[in-house]
């Protein structure tokens, strides 16, 4: 095996051992869906389950950080050509036939949508929707907030631009070296972003939140995006491709403290759940609640901000609480966890997570606003009904798109081998690929 450092040309070589299949990361996406989707139906579930987008954030940002360092290891470069291609393929197809079928059911149902949709859509194909209707836009135009169709974009949009960045910043620290300052500058303004947050400040723009104009509403809010979580991914990845052959105390002590890390996220993911508190209280137990928002006594938004909320700190406990056993997942494929989370039906959802993330929204407009369900479905009584009821809507979709795309994908592999997840086995790519079930990918969908 290399040995991380550097080689007689002064470049950068991972040590850490080919990712291979990971059936643990399939698992957590499987939960991470359930759990948007659920809030999405509900409001007052979990609102916290937002620090699912820190999980796959921090997910996405290790698995292509190192694997592109796999990459530089094996073919002694980057083929960027190739790269591109692959986040090409395997992200836009889905999510920009999404936007085309919101057109045709707004110019159907609801033409006055058209007009909102428009303004997304423009945001959405260039990948700034981050920018224009960043997270949190609710609090400084509400009415905007409310005519949104397609708000789950802003996430995709963060992720391409890291895409853009990523590439090139890896190769340029691999050939001089620089990975260590790589991890250091990483950690440095992820503590930083998390920093501003926790005194309240939700972005670079001078005086808080507003609305004054489309670039500054973007800046204003710009941490409640959440790229921090990408750069404590960045971060691991680096830590892990330093990290040597796991000693006997390092396979001891890391499942341990995984399954504290793990706890530690499910549980900052349901503190600020006004369902748990309420049925806490009626049985008497304690439930350490925490508002999403800050408020006040009186259970108006606090807008001085002194109030303590999970925006302040949740993110950030996200991430890091998750990077942990993501950590013990990639080195210990043998943990218990990376077994209970490899279960097929858990698996087969996360497989789906990105299909239903991005199209979740006009399947549950369509049947809560176009077909009248809203009228007739309580918020508890929807999860029970449209949660099931979405999963099977998004699997043509799955199957008649993105697992096409996922075979097209195969084309562009910059190695000779790659996984098949549906056998975790080893397959070439200039053979025939997999007739059923998912392409292969290293590590999960990426």
């Amino acid at each position: 095996m290399a040995t991380a450092g550097a080689t007689a040309q002064g470049t950068f070589v991972s040590q850490a051992p080919k990712l291979g299949f990971i059936g643990g990361f399939d698992g957590v996406r499987g939960i991470g869906i359930i759990m948007v989707l659920s809030q999405h139906l509900y409001s007052g579930l979990y609102p916290s389950a937002a620090g699912i987008v820190d999980m796959f954030f921090v997910m996405s940002a290790f698995l292509i950080v190192s694997l592109l360092m796999q990459e530089h290891r094996d073919t002694y470069g980057i083929n960027f050509r190739k790269f591109y291609a692959r986040r090409v393929v395997r992200l836009l197809p889905t999510a920009y036939l999404c936007i085309v079928a919101w057109f045709v059911a707004a110019a159907l149902f609801d033409p006055d949508r058209l007009q909102w949709l428009v303004r997304e859509a423009v945001a959405a194909f260039f990948y700034v929707y981050e920018l224009v209707f960043p997270v949190g836009i609710g609090a400084v135009a509400p009415e905007t907030a409310a005519n949104l169709s397609i708000s789950q974009y802003w996430s995709l949009a963060v992720e391409e631009q890291f895409y853009l960045l990523i590439g090139v910043t890896v190769l340029v620290a691999i050939r001089r070296n620089w990975m260590k300052q790589l991890a250091v500058v990483m950690v440095a303004m992820a503590l930083w972003i998390g920093y501003q947050r926790w005194v309240g400040n939700t972005g670079p723009w001078p005086g808080g939140p507003t609305d004054e104009n489309v670039l500054a509403r973007g800046l204003s809010l710009l941490w409640l995006s959440r790229p921090d979580a990408l750069m404590w991914g960045v971060a691991l990845a680096v830590f892990n491709a330093y990290l040597p052959e796991l000693t006997p105390a390092w396979r001891r002590w890391l499942p341990k403290v995984a399954a504290v890390s793990f706890f530690a996220f499910f549980f900052t993911l349901l503190m600020a759940s006004p369902f748990l508190k309420e049925t806490a209280d009626k049985l008497g137990l304690p439930f350490p609640y925490v508002p999403m928002y800050p408020v006040d006594a009186s259970g108006s938004l606090d807008a001085s901000g002194d109030t303590m909320s999970w925006l302040r700190f949740g993110h950030t406990v996200c991430a890091v609480s998750f990077a942990i056993p993501m950590l013990a997942m990639a080195r210990m494929k043998g943990w218990w966890a990376n077994r209970w989370l490899s279960w097929k039906p858990l698996a087969w959802l996360g497989r789906q997570s990105y299909t239903l993330y991005v199209w979740h929204t006009l399947f549950f407009w369509l049947i809560l606003d176009v077909a009248g369900f809203d009228d007739i479905l309580g918020q508890k009584t929807r999860v029970l009904v449209l949660l099931p009821l979405g999963v099977l809507m998004g699997v043509p979709i799955y199957y008649g798109v993105e697992q096409r795309m996922m075979r097209v994908k195969l084309k562009f592999s910059s190695e000779k081998e790659v996984v098949d997840l549906t056998t975790g086995k080893m397959v070439t790519v200039d053979g025939p690929p997999p007739e059923d079930g998912d392409q292969p990918a290293e590590g999960g969908r990426n």
